[in-house]
């Protein structure tokens, strides 16, 4: 009955929104490593190419590739706190190249908690205490960005910017997200809030994504998501964006 809400709530997200003027298809990856040094410290690094596959007749094509060093610290039970910083850059049009250096700290809540005992032995995983986990990753970043090209309006740009995610994971084959070879589904809704407007791609926006994953082991992961992404360009507009994204992701752990 606790999971009856999840459905219904991502219906109402998808059938709420209104007609966009621009629909585009992009192509993401992510290559991430994990190096988990404690039973509470584990350090990241992300690599995250992008590319826009298909988009609405006269709408430059634009290409990004971000790296992400990222710390995070367990706490409590249910508690992490998370640093990271993003290091980008976006070839937004022919004239336009955008570079992105952006710090953010945040804290994820397990809603479930985890178990009294939440660390497998010798490899220092841990252990959701129910078979379905559902978090809620909070953030707040400094997005700055560097402009050069003839078609820059100007030469840097600094923002504030506000993350809510509410993520959902269930296995479909394991009783355990921490098992070997266990199949899942996630599923996840996130909110951006910018406090100003800065001249990138894009200033505001939500994102909906589903999709599947797959564990090997402790030490390789498999996900392939389905990402939708309405987006605005300042604070004051509708809506303007829509966004089909297919995310491939791999994640290595040491």
């Amino acid at each position: 009955m606790r999971r009856c809400w999840v459905l219904p709530v991502l219906t109402w997200l998808v059938c709420a929104t209104p007609a966009f003027a621009q629909t585009n298809l992009q192509l993401w990856a992510n290559v991430t490593f994990d190096w988990v040094k404690s039973d509470r410290l584990t350090y990241e690094l992300d690599l995250e190419p992008k590319v826009l596959l298909a988009a609405p007749e006269g709408e430059p094509a634009w290409r990004n590739l971000d790296l992400t060093p990222n710390v995070e610290y367990s706490w409590k039970r249910w508690m992490d706190f998370v640093g990271e910083a993003t290091v980008g850059r976006t070839f937004q049009t022919d004239d336009v190249t955008t570079f992105e250096v952006t710090p953010r700290v945040g804290v994820r809540f397990h809603v479930f908690s985890r178990n009294t005992t939440p660390y497998l032995p010798k490899v220092r995983e841990a252990v959701p205490k129910r078979r379905v986990v559902v978090r809620d990753l909070l953030r707040v970043e400094s997005r700055n960005f560097f402009y050069t090209g003839s078609g820059a309006d100007e030469s840097f740009s600094s923002t504030v910017r506000f993350r809510n995610r509410i993520e959902l994971q269930v296995p479909i084959n394991k009783p355990s997200m921490t098992s070997d070879g266990a199949h899942y589904v996630l599923a996840d809704w996130e909110y951006f809030m910018p406090l100003s407007e800065p001249e990138e791609r894009f200033a505001s926006k939500q994102r909906i994504r589903a999709g599947f994953g797959y564990r090997r082991n402790l030490a390789w992961r498999f996900e392939v998501l389905y990402m939708w992404t309405r987006s605005r360009d300042t604070v004051q507009e509708g809506f303007k964006t829509d966004d089909n994204i297919i995310d491939i992701r791999i994640k290595r752990v040491f």
